[in-house]
């Protein structure tokens, strides 16, 4: 089995350091060796930027807050006026309970015009039913066929009114179904069971954008809506397994999927003060369905973290990837870590083994503030070390000055600048790569 894990490891190792050449062209070299042979620098990662975690355990956390899943809103018909409404704000209703209804005054009255028009419709197409049956007796039983004649026009007149006659009762049939089901629908009923959320002014509704007149909210159905910023968006993406932490209590979590990113509603975190757009960035909402509720208020305020099995890992300690491990001595692995500012080995005592995840567990030799290397040939104790991760931040704030001023060109800039396009640095420590894939623990190298 060690074996195979070896054989495995130095594939994974291989499939790294072409993606880190590939991104970085000939500048991936100096990430690991400085480019020089007289003067060579191994740039090295804290356990926390490679395993996605901070200093102190945690991974990326995002804002959130407890919402209904479950909304429904009641609209006026801009024909008719509210009559009378039922419920007030923070009332809790059952589906089927009434809400407000409409004033029918006018409404039953051009029902009950419209019904006697359609009596004496009618009547009146009974009557001219009539006088054409008088008409058909009359030409049959005269003999001079001038006034035959005279009698079929006056019949086929008499059966053109009566057509239209029955059109009118026809349309005046549907008139009185529409304002009977108008009626019906004179007291409106709640759909669902909830809380009454709001109410608005039924005098303002149609000179407002919103057409909802009363809103209910379902309690019984949570979600938990959060905020992600434009660096991390990509990070994130529907049914991600996540886990909703109590900002009150540390040990309290919620396990649950993102249902939805929305990219599409931005709101601008851009500085009251610089009204600079260059200096803003924005943030988008997502939205997360929980397991089991139990214990989430409305309103509440929450943390949000991608669920990478950090539950297990904070039992078991630091699970770190097998290719930054050299096993080739199995009965003593080691990590090259940094030993102020020079490489050395360090023993570590390695536990159990996540086959799918390809992570040892180290349960001795390493803390997350350690700064190590990814192990390959060429490596000697004693060689300078650099730590990638302040690279990084430094590169970053040079760039955002960059930014500001057209005018300013770009001095003193070595082979170990980090590429603007190669990823934006997470604030987990994780690295983005510009083909969407996210390699831990190094970033490609602009040339």
């Amino acid at each position: 089995m060690k074996k195979f894990f070896s054989k495995k490891r130095n594939i994974v190792i291989v499939i790294v350091l072409v993606i880190a050449l590939a991104a970085g062209g000939v500048g991936g070299y100096f990430y690991y060796t400085g480019g020089s042979s007289g003067d060579d620098v191994v740039y090295v990662s804290s356990v926390a930027t490679i395993t996605g975690q901070t200093a102190n355990g945690l991974n990326n956390r995002y804002a959130g807050v407890v919402e209904a899943e479950e909304t429904w809103s009641a609209t006026l018909d801009s024909a008719l006026t509210v009559n009378e409404t039922f419920v007030e704000v923070g009332q809790e209703v059952e589906a089927g309970t009434p809400l407000f209804s409409y004033d029918m005054t006018e409404t039953e009255a051009n029902l009950k015009k419209a019904q006697l028009d359609l009596e004496r419709a009618n009547n009146e197409l009974a009557t001219m039913q009539n006088d054409i049956n008088e008409l058909v007796a009359a030409r049959d039983a005269t003999g001079d066929e001038s006034a035959k004649a005279e009698y079929t026009v006056e019949i086929q007149q008499a059966q053109l009114d009566l057509t239209s006659k029955q059109y009118d009762i026809t349309s005046q049939k549907e008139e009185i179904s529409k304002l009977q089901e108008t009626i019906s629908k004179g007291t409106v009923n709640s759909k669902i069971a909830g809380v009454v959320k709001s109410i608005a002014n039924s005098n303002d509704m149609f000179s407002s954008d919103s057409s909802a007149y009363i809103t209910l909210v379902n309690m019984n159905k949570f979600q938990i809506k959060g905020s992600v910023n434009e660096q991390n968006l990509s990070s994130l993406s529907a049914d991600l397994p996540v886990i909703v932490y109590s900002r009150a209590d540390k040990d309290t979590y919620w396990k649950g999927i993102i249902t939805k990113v929305d990219s599409n509603n931005a709101t601008s975190n851009a500085s009251e003060d610089s009204g600079d757009s260059m200096t803003s960035s924005s943030n988008y909402p997502f939205y997360v369905s929980v397991e089991d509720a139990t214990g989430l208020n409305m309103g509440q305020h929450v943390y949000i973290e991608l669920d990478q099995g950090q539950l297990d890992e904070d039992a078991k300690g630091i699970m770190l990837e097998e290719y930054y491990i050299d096993l080739t001595d199995e009965e003593h692995p080691f990590v090259w870590v940094d030993d102020n500012g020079h490489l050395a080995k360090r023993d570590v005592t390695l536990g159990s083994y996540d086959e799918e995840t390809m992570k040892y567990e180290i349960k001795k030799g390493l803390e997350l503030t350690d700064l190590i290397a990814m192990p390959y040939d060429g490596l000697k104790e004693g060689m300078k070390t650099e730590n990638m991760d302040d690279v990084a931040s430094d590169e970053e704030m040079d760039s955002e000055e960059l930014e500001d001023s057209e005018d300013e060109m770009s001095e003193d800039v070595t082979e170990g600048d980090v590429s603007e396009e190669s990823g934006d640095i997470e604030e987990s420590g994780d690295i983005e790569e510009s083909q969407g894939e996210e390699v831990q623990g190094f970033e490609s190298i602009e040339e």
